[in-house]
């Protein structure tokens, strides 16, 4: 148990540096007398006589109360540099912000949100998880994570503030070259026959999968894959179609092979984005201001829509 305090220190330090004790009063806005009991403290508790008192001419440090200055010093810069680092955090101008991010809203928007947020708050550093919705949410229960930016698939309502950001709509990923690619918008009696390239996320909703076969589509699955990445790939060498909501803005596969987004004239229903934080988390200065950005960046490149409902999407 720690025995002093570190006012004890400042006024020994204080005292030792203009050798009088109503020198050291005067400076720090005390009386003689209670600057003298401070002292007398410290010493009680450390068991050390710290200064030679001379009533002619005022204070000398002692061997060991030279060694105990050197030790405070350190101690007093430390704690001044904690005071300014704390003084930054409430003026949300420094800190460490942990964002899990759904994998193709983080190609799309992490980005942008990191560069936003940055450029306002410098000092605040921002580290990304990119991970599918389930083990976003054990994260954020977990506390390993501060907040989530996800499709609303079943959150958690009674341990999650839940921010709603923008309402999307799927679209069909083809490859340039299909014969559907230049329509305006494509039906699901026009993707009939066609093999279907299924991405997919562990949760609790139904997936596009689910929605095209209760829309009266049944495809083939051609390919099962967790990764957004290798389904555009497989879309742009023509072994399929997938449904996405967002097209990056570099519409080229790592192979090389050019994709388009063409949107579905059979409405699915809305995806909602939200963005998720444990309970309370909001009202601390860091992570309003993130939310705030968060908000921003998907106001700019996405139509908000009323009256989202919740489903797992492919993509």
């Amino acid at each position: 148990m720690i025995k002093f305090t570190l006012r004890q220190l400042e006024h020994f330090s204080t005292a030792a540096r203009l050798g009088s004790l109503a020198a050291a009063a005067r400076e720090l806005g005390m009386t003689p007398a209670a600057i003298a009991a401070s002292l007398a403290k410290l010493e009680q508790v450390s068991g050390l006589k710290l200064f030679d008192r001379f009533p002619a001419q005022g204070i000398v440090l002692t061997a060991s109360g030279r060694e105990v200055l050197q030790a405070a010093s350190e101690l007093l810069a430390q704690g001044e540099q904690l005071q300014a680092g704390l003084q930054g955090l409430e003026q949300r101008r420094r800190g460490h912000i942990r964002f899990g991010c759904y994998p193709v809203l983080a190609y799309v928007f992490a980005p942008p949100i990191l560069m936003h947020h940055g450029h306002q708050w410098p000092e605040v550093r921002l580290e990304v998880f990119e991970t599918h919705f389930q083990e976003m949410q054990d994260l954020l229960h977990r506390g390993e994570v501060d907040l989530i930016l996800t499709y609303d698939q079943g959150l958690d309502r009674d341990a999650f503030d839940i921010l709603p950001l923008a309402e999307v709509r799927p679209k069909v990923l083809l490859s340039a070259q299909h014969v559907l690619a230049r329509r305006a918008a494509v039906s699901l009696q026009d993707l009939e026959g066609m093999p279907y390239l299924l991405v997919q996320d562990p949760s609790v909703g139904p997936g596009y999968l689910d929605l095209l076969r209760q829309a009266g589509l049944d495809p083939e699955v051609a390919l099962v894959t967790r990764s957004y990445e290798l389904a555009r790939s497989c879309v742009g060498k023509g072994l399929g179609f997938t449904l996405m909501a967002f097209q990056p803005p570099n519409p080229v596969t790592y192979h090389g092979d050019a994709v388009v987004a063409v949107p579905l004239s059979t409405d699915l229903g809305p995806q909602s984005i939200v963005l998720a934080s444990r309970k309370g988390a909001g009202e601390q200065p860091l992570i309003s201001d993130f939310m705030r950005s968060c908000q921003e960046v998907l106001a700019a490149q996405t139509p908000a829509r009323p009256g989202a409902m919740r489903f797992q999407p492919g993509l």
